[in-house]
Parts: structure tokens; C-alpha cells; sequence
């Protein structure tokens, strides 16, 4: 048994105690789940390990709503528990390199189920697909509401401090269903999924999508792509937060430089900000169509004069909220929550006040990297 801030007592099964005291498993323990979040929000110090025994606890609670039988239960329980054994360092930073680089962490869980699959008793393809979002019961996995969303939020706002994580989690597992092999989830539960939608766009825009988050976050990922660069991808995969802190540490160039910085907070400063406020989003969706941030940090650094290495570009960004595709079932007829709710329409028309487009550098050559920067802009529009 054990005792979960979150979720109360949790009781792994005997196959789940295997896959958890297994090295891979264990490896979470030393990777927090909100990367570098820890340094606005102190007390976010939460690991991805508990993370993992709390999607597992929440799909099989989503296993017992839906009536699924014995193995099905099995299956989903363990897909949950190992949905992000596959995870890099820093959570998603690491993630961020990776698939820049055509490999997502869904990939290297998938490898290590079939390295692991000796520890349980069910098939191990099937566990996979799960993680994948495939098969019906997949999506209580990772489907657009699932227990890994609904975990993270929760545990993500009860650690940090915040108000916003608030879900009526009873209700949403209470009323979900699988129908035409899709997971949908009865009227009566509309209000409980809209607060869902709104905890999460709430914490996207105030904890995800922090200023000073985003900063931290973006210099890590120059320092792991320049570490990838002299080593490999796959190495920088299978670190976790400690031993990839000393390899940075440990490093050379652009790598121990960024990390140098980050390891005491001394973080770049935001020189230009394009908002909502002074740009159009046609002009915002022009610049995350067009621009390479790479190029832009070269470009803007020769036109201010200052190491490339000083430079660092945050392209337009917004939540994937228009992509969530969540079915509704009233007196037999399955249609989108759109139709019942006007809560998906108001966040679409919501998300792109979220986008902007940083431009970062050291407290000294803030005025002169913003001028560039603005120049350099101008003349991609």
C-alpha cells in the first residue's frame, strides 16, 4: 500500500509492484514532473514516479466505471503506470529536444514495455497501443480526457500553491463510457468536463506558461541541444535530473554555459515581447510559420553585436485546446461537447491571447539585443 498526497492510499498489484521496483521505474524518482517550474513555484517538487502511480491509480478507477473486465483492467493499469517511464530529463525540456529530433517519449515507453515485459502478465503490445491512445480503452490512457491529464493537473496545483486545478474528477469517471469503441461520457457530466477545459487553460496561462518559467525553460533546451549535439540524443534520454545536472555541469560550450546560469537562477532577462497587444495574430501566426529560431537568434545577435550564445528565441506558442475532441452522449446520440457547452468555443477564441514571441538576453545587453531584435522582426513582416 502506499499513501499518495493526491489520491490517498494507493494498492499496486503484484505485476505493478514489479514493473515499480524495477530501475526503470525507479528512475522517475529523480526526475521532477514540473522541470524547472521548481523556481517560481518552490514547493512544485513533485516527481514524474508519483505522477505515474497516480495515472495508474486514476485509470484503474476509470477501468472499475467502465465495467472492464479483469485483464482490460490489468492492461489499462499498467499503460498508466508506465505511459512516462520513457521521459528525459527535466521533463519537457528534454521532450522538447527530442522531438525536434523525431523521437517522443510515448517511443521510449513503448521500448521500455517491451524491455520490461517479462514483469507482468499481459501483453505488452496491447500495453503499448494503450499508451499510444489506441484500442478503445486506450483513450482512459491518453485520449483527450484521461488519467494522465487529470492526474497532472490536480497534483500540479496542489503542489505549486495554485487555485487553479480544481477538477470534479468523481463525476467525470463516474459518468464515462465506452460506446462505438470510443470513450464518451454522459450529459450529466458536462460541468464536470468544463471545469477540466478551464483548469487546464488556467494552468497553461498561469503556472505552464509563466514568464520567468519560459525563460528558464528555453535556455535549457539550447544547453541540452548543444549537449546533444556532442553526444547523442538517445544518451541525453536516459539521463535523469541529477546525472544529467552533473554532465552539464561537466560539459563544454553553449551547454555548460546556459546550464551554469540556470543551476543559481541567474536567468536572461526578456528584451522584446511581441504580444497580442501590439500584433495582429495573423503577423504572430506568420512569425511560428516562417521563422527558425536558430536563425533568429544568429540574425539578431549579429545585428546587436553580442555572442550568439546571448540570444534566445521563444516562437509563438499556443495550448492545442481546439484539437480536443471530447464526446458527449445524451438520450442515445453522441455529439462533440461543443454542441452542450459553450466552454470549448469561448477557450478557442481564448488560447491565442496566450501567444507571443520572447526574445531573451543577459540583463546587459537588454537594450541593445531589444532594438535588434524589433529591427530584425520588422523585416521578416
Amino acid at each position: 500500500m502506499i499513501r499518495d498526497s493526491l489520491h490517498g492510499y494507493i494498492k499496486p498489484r503484484d505485476d505493478e509492484w514489479n514493473i515499480i521496483d524495477s530501475p526503470e521505474m525507479q528512475r522517475l524518482r529523480r526526475i521532477k514532473q514540473m522541470g524547472l517550474s521548481p523556481l517560481i513555484y518552490p514547493s512544485g517538487t513533485h516527481t514524474r514516479f508519483q505522477h505515474s502511480l497516480g495515472v495508474m491509480h486514476t485509470a484503474g478507477r476509470f477501468a472499475e466505471s467502465l465495467n472492464l473486465n479483469e485483464q482490460r483492467t490489468k492492461e489499462v493499469r499498467i499503460a498508466g503506470l508506465m505511459h512516462d517511464i520513457g521521459h528525459g530529463p527535466f521533463s519537457h525540456a528534454s521532450e522538447a529536444v527530442a522531438e525536434e529530433k523525431g523521437l517522443s517519449h510515448e517511443e521510449l515507453s513503448c521500448r521500455k514495455v517491451g524491455k520490461l515485459e517479462d514483469k507482468f502478465s499481459v501483453s505488452a503490445d496491447r500495453v503499448k497501443k494503450m499508451i499510444k491512445g489506441e484500442l478503445e480503452v486506450g483513450q482512459v490512457v491518453a485520449g483527450d480526457i484521461d488519467a494522465d491529464r487529470m492526474d497532472y493537473l490536480q497534483r500540479d496545483a496542489h503542489t505549486s500553491g495554485v487555485e487553479y486545478g480544481h477538477i470534479d474528477s468523481d463525476t467525470i469517471i463516474r459518468l464515462a463510457k465506452i460506446d462505438s469503441r470510443r470513450l464518451v461520457f454522459d450529459y450529466k457530466a458536462v460541468q464536470a468536463l468544463e471545469s477540466l477545459l478551464t483548469a487546464r487553460f488556467h494552468m497553461i496561462k498561469s503556472v505552464y506558461l509563466h514568464d520567468t518559467s519560459r525563460i528558464a525553460e528555453k535556455m535549457l533546451e539550447r544547453a541540452l541541444e548543444d549537449y546533444v549535439e556532442k553526444n547523442s540524443l538517445e544518451e541525453m534520454m536516459q539521463h535523469d535530473d541529477y546525472t544529467a545536472h552533473n554532465a552539464l555541469l561537466n560539459s563544454k560550450g553553449p551547454a555548460k554555459k546556459y546550464y551554469s546560469r540556470l543551476k543559481d537562477r541567474n536567468l536572461f532577462k526578456t528584451a522584446l515581447s511581441w504580444d497580442v497587444d501590439n500584433r495582429s495574430r495573423s503577423d504572430l501566426e506568420k512569425l511560428e510559420e516562417a521563422v527558425d529560431e536558430k536563425e533568429l537568434e544568429q540574425e539578431i545577435a549579429e545585428t546587436a553585436g553580442v555572442p550568439e550564445h546571448r540570444v534566445v528565441t521563444n516562437k509563438p506558442w499556443t495550448p492545442e485546446i481546439k484539437d480536443i475532441d471530447i464526446k458527449v452522449k445524451r438520450n442515445s446520440k453522441v455529439r462533440k461537447l461543443s454542441n452542450y457547452s459553450p466552454i470549448p468555443e469561448a477557450l478557442k477564441r481564448a488560447e491565442w491571447r496566450l501567444v507571443d514571441m520572447n526574445i531573451y538576453t543577459d540583463k546587459a545587453h537588454k537594450e541593445k539585443v531589444g532594438i535588434a531584435a524589433e529591427q530584425v522582426l520588422e523585416e521578416k513582416l
